[in-house]
């Protein structure tokens, strides 16, 4: 079903139709040649509208129709404006906490640096009491060292303690 009846799109066009009609009232058979729907949905639409019954047929006031079509257009363009920004904000949220959960990486690091220890740290860097030193030609390199340091940390933090605090 699309978002959006067809009909709504010609509102005007019907709405001249129905002001065309030799007669005030209208059935369900006028509905559905005017809005081009079934037999179901012209009786659905023309329910609420229908002040007169003509054996079994239901008639309604053209003005009365027409207001309604009119209010349904408006009613089914806004319930669906206010589906379409549901859905855009679920995946705008669904993006947002892909976002939060998959940080974007600064660097590639190889597989081996989730195991970095100390002694393995690239020429460069050098933690001693009170600095840590990182000598670097590039920002990747620069990125690249920092992380394996940063591995290297987590991975022996009371190795870093000693490192850091050791006194000369």
């Amino acid at each position: 079903m699309p978002d959006k009846p067809t009909w709504c799109g010609h509102l005007e066009e019907i709405v001249m139709q129905l002001h065309a009609l030799p007669d005030r009232w209208v059935d369900r058979t006028i509905v559905e040649e005017v809005l081009k729907v079934g037999r179901r949905r012209a009786q659905q639409i023309l329910a609420p509208c229908v002040s007169r019954q003509v054996g079994v047929n239901g008639m309604a006031d053209r003005e009365a129709v027409i207001a309604h079509l009119q209010r349904l257009a408006m009613g089914e363009a806004a319930h669906y404006e206010r589906r379409r920004r549901q859905r855009l904000g679920e995946q705008l949220e669904k993006l947002r906490r892909a976002r939060l959960e998959q940080p974007q990486v600064l660097v590639e690091a190889p597989v081996a640096i989730l195991n970095q220890d100390w002694d393995g740290l690239p020429a460069g860097v050098a933690v001693t009491r009170g600095k840590i030193t990182v000598q670097f030609e590039s920002s990747v390199e620069a990125l690249e060292k920092l992380l394996a340091l940063a591995m290297a940390i987590g991975n022996d933090q009371d190795r870093f303690e000693r490192l850091a605090t050791l006194t000369h």
